[in-house]
C-alpha cells in the first residue's frame, strides 16, 4: 500500500484496542504505554514491508487475522480468540521502542527537485533481552497473563525466518508447540502475501 491515511490509522488503532480490551487488562496503563512509545505511528519494518507510519499496528492486525484463520483450519477448537490476540498483538510490540523516524532528502524523479521524506531506522539501542521476541514478551508480561504456549509463540515465531530453521531448538519448539508454527505461518502470510 505505501501510506496510511489518518482515518486508516485511526480505524486500525480502534480495532487493535477493541481486540486487546477483550483480554480484560488495565487498558489505561496499556494505552499510556502505547502512547509513550508512539506505537500507532511506527512502521512494521524499516525498509521491507509496511515501512510507513502505522505499519506496525496494521501488521499486528494482519497477523491476528491470519492466525485466527490458521488456528481454525489446522487446530479447530484447540486455540481461542484470546490466544490469537495475545500472540499476534504482542509479538512485535518491542518494535515501537526499536524504531525511530528521521528526515532524509530524496530527489523527486518527476520534478528533479530534492524533497524531505520521513523514513525509519533502528535506534542505537538494542533489544534488552537478546532479540525482538524475548523483548516483546518482557513488555507483554507487564500487561497480560500469558500461557506457556503463547509465550513460546511470541518468543520463537520469528526466529525461523531469521535462521532458516538451522537451529534444532527452533525446530523442536515449532514441532511441540503448534501455536508457534501457526504464528510463524501467519507472520509470513501477513508480511508477504498482502504486498502488492
Amino acid at each position: 500500500m505505501g501510506i496510511l491515511t489518518e482515518e486508516m490509522k485511526f480505524n486500525n488503532k480502534q480495532r487493535y484496542l477493541g481486540l486487546v480490551a477483550k483480554l480484560g487488562i488495565d487498558m489505561t496503563s496499556f494505552v499510556k504505554y502505547l502512547d509513550s512509545v508512539d506505537y500507532f505511528e511506527k512502521p512494521a519494518t524499516t525498509r521491507f514491508f509496511k515501512s510507513y507510519a502505522g505499519g506496525l499496528c496494521e501488521q499486528a492486525l494482519a497477523i491476528y487475522d491470519e492466525l485466527a484463520q490458521l488456528c481454525n483450519a489446522y487446530c479447530p477448537g484447540k486455540y481461542t480468540e484470546i490466544d490469537a490476540i495475545n500472540v499476534a498483538l504482542f509479538k512485535d510490540i518491542y518494535k515501537a521502542e526499536l524504531y525511530e523516524s528521521y528526515v532524509r532528502n530524496v530527489k523527486n524523479e518527476q520534478t528533479d527537485k530534492w524533497e524531505k521524506k520521513i523514513e525509519y531506522r533502528v535506534k542505537e539501542v538494542r533489544p534488552a533481552f537478546g532479540d525482538l521476541g524475548f523483548s516483546s514478551y518482557m513488555i507483554a508480561k507487564y500487561f497480560v497473563d500469558l500461557t506457556d504456549e503463547q509465550i513460546e509463540a511470541i518468543c520463537y515465531a520469528s526466529l525461523g525466518m531469521e535462521n532458516g530453521f538451522k537451529n534444532n531448538d527452533i525446530y523442536e519448539v515449532m514441532k511441540n508447540y503448534k501455536l508457534v508454527l501457526l504464528t510463524h505461518m501467519a507472520d509470513l502470510a501477513a508480511s508477504y502475501m498482502s504486498e502488492d
